[in-house]
């Protein structure tokens, strides 16, 4: 897996659609990194790339998609409140990256959330998210 964010409005994308602009994103990776890890370390390669919004591009649905069927299983919480969840949480990350490229650093200590007892539903209802 690895992750690319692009700007969508920047310079090298204008006259191309968002979509070609997922797909050229997605092979630029695929090109620099999936004949050598599928050879030399014998694993599978997803490109996940975003758009500094917040798109995804097909592979990166793909996987956002299997990854909440798999989550909702696991924790026996309904699929639509863990993708919800799920989206909140890639929100809030690219607007905390978005915000340390424009103010810069204040340190602290990076934090990890204990997701094993979260409760999805209640989760999502506290936040007031439309599912």
């Amino acid at each position: 897996m690895d992750i690319r964010i692009f700007d969508p409005m920047a310079a090298c994308h204008w006259g191309i659609s968002l979509e070609a602009a997922h797909q050229r994103n997605e092979q630029e990776k695929i090109r620099a990194y999936g004949e050598r890890i599928q050879h030399v370390d014998q694993g599978s390669f997803t490109p996940l790339v975003f758009t500094t919004s917040g798109g995804m591009g097909p592979k990166a649905k793909c996987f956002y998609s299997r990854l909440a069927d798999v989550m909702a299983e696991k924790k026996h919480q309904p699929r639509s409140h863990v993708v919800a969840w799920m989206r909140c949480r890639l929100s809030f990350s690219l607007l905390r990256s978005a915000l340390l490229c424009l103010r810069g650093t204040r340190y602290s200590a990076p934090t990890t959330i204990d997701i094993a007892g979260l409760d999805y539903q209640a989760t999502v209802v506290e936040s007031g998210i439309l599912v």
